[in-house]
């Protein structure tokens, strides 16, 4: 496992002058051997579709992991234990504990969790999608209710998605009672701080909706409209279809679980702590209930459990976005010699739980800011080049963060100049 001390980093301010000059591109694998390095720039010389092509990659590619670097083109990251962190009490949230840019405060879950977002984490993700031209998507396991209030408070993104990756959402100019204003915060830019709103993606949408799935019943109330709203109307579980809600509701009627279902459409969750009975709760967590039906998966997230369409999860998910967001049908992206676009090869990503195990190991490499979970110490210990991990005996929490952003700046190709 790749643990890093609290090593000075490059300032950005200096890191900018650098990328000014020629942009030096990793090929891919099987391109590798023939043309080890790619060269982007706008002076003459012999061309690759116009572009100069050197014979030695410049020297500062000759640092940690350069022989790594890959045509990353997207970077997929957690929300809660991973950007945003939980500390033990209040007075925490208010000694900065982030490079002494201050903190922001969310809004608390419905659980009554209050979370903190540090003002530099907010500058290192808004640099991945500026500076870097590197889409960023938030993919987070909380109700899509939770994740809206939050909104206001996350980087912004290219797409955001709740409820272990059941629905996904995209920016779009405000209209309309739903809009979201960002908070101010240190560093900010105007455009930071810009209002937006918010579309759902409906094709996704429509696999969740099948009735071998989640069904239609649960979205009932939970429309992005409703959200403005401040009382809705859903339909009981008992009276959902979907394969999803007849297991939820056999959990109910065989075992006396309770199920949270508040804000969720295509997804639920069960929590330890509201459970009458802890031997039924752990029964479930032993996977010794009820047999899940093939159509559905489950994970673990924040000590509860999570069951949701088993073409749901964080790794299809972005699977899906890879494919939809990082498309090489543009003729003047020079990468678009490189075919289509994978996890493995084009993706990177923050975590730190169990519900995020199959998506970092589905992408090129995973930074971890902590560790929240047994399953995921045991899979980065056997995976151990697949990880990084930046919490230190002295670095945890936003400045763990930190320093995984850093890091994971540091393998993305450098932006284009003209």
């Amino acid at each position: 496992v790749q643990r890093h001390s609290d090593t000075p980093i490059e300032p950005r301010e200096q890191r900018g002058k650098t990328m000014k000059l020629p942009v030096y591109l990793r090929l891919p694998p099987l391109l590798s051997a023939a043309v080890p390095w790619l060269a982007v720039d706008a002076t003459g010389g012999p061309s690759c579709r116009g572009k100069t092509v050197p014979i030695n990659p410049p020297e500062d590619f000759a640092g940690a992991q350069s022989s790594e670097r890959r045509m990353i083109r997207i970077v997929f990251s957690d929300v809660d234990g991973t950007l945003v962190h939980y500390p033990l009490s209040k007075e925490a949230t208010t000694t900065d504990e982030s490079s002494n840019e201050g903190v922001l405060r969310l809004p608390p879950s419905m659980t009554g969790m209050q979370g903190i977002i540090s003002s530099r984490t907010m500058q290192l993700c808004r640099s991945i999608r500026d500076e870097y031209h590197t889409k960023f998507v938030l993919v987070s396991g909380m109700r899509t209710h939770t994740m809206l209030k939050r909104l206001p408070y996350l980087p912004k993104a290219d797409a955001y998605c709740s409820e272990a990756g059941g629905r996904i959402f995209y920016p779009k100019k405000p209209e309309g009672e739903l809009s979201f204003k960002p908070v101010h915060y240190p560093g900010c830019t105007e455009e930071d701080l810009e209002a937006y709103g918010l579309e759902e993606d409906l094709e996704w949408r429509a696999k969740m909706e099948r009735q071998s799935a989640a069904g239609k019943d649960g979205f009932v109330g939970h429309e992005l409209d409703c959200f403005a709203a401040k009382e809705t109307q859903t339909i009981p579980v008992a009276e959902r279809t979907g394969d999803l809600w007849k297991y939820g509701a056999q959990l109910e009627q065989e075992m006396g679980i309770v199920l949270d279902t508040k804000g969720y459409s295509s997804c639920f969750r069960v929590n330890r702590k509201h459970q009458p009975n802890e031997k039924a709760f752990e029964a479930l967590l032993s996977m010794s209930g009820p047999a899940l039906a093939p159509t559905l998966a489950t994970s673990t997230n924040l000590g509860c459990i999570d069951f949701y369409p088993v073409d749901s999860g964080k790794k299809n998910c972005c699977q899906y976005l890879i494919e939809k967001l990082c498309s090489n049908e543009d003729d003047e992206n020079p990468l678009n010699i490189f075919g289509p676009n994978t996890l493995q090869n084009n993706a990177l990503c923050l975590c730190d739980d169990d519900n995020d195990m199959e998506m970092a190991m589905s992408c090129h490499h995973a930074f971890l800011p902590g560790i929240s979970s047994k399953s995921m110490k045991d899979m980065v210990s056997e995976n151990a080049g697949q990880f990084t991990v930046t919490e230190t005996k002295d670095i945890e929490g936003a400045l763990a963060t930190e320093r995984a952003l850093e890091l994971l700046l540091k393998r993305l190709p450098p932006p284009l100049h003209p």
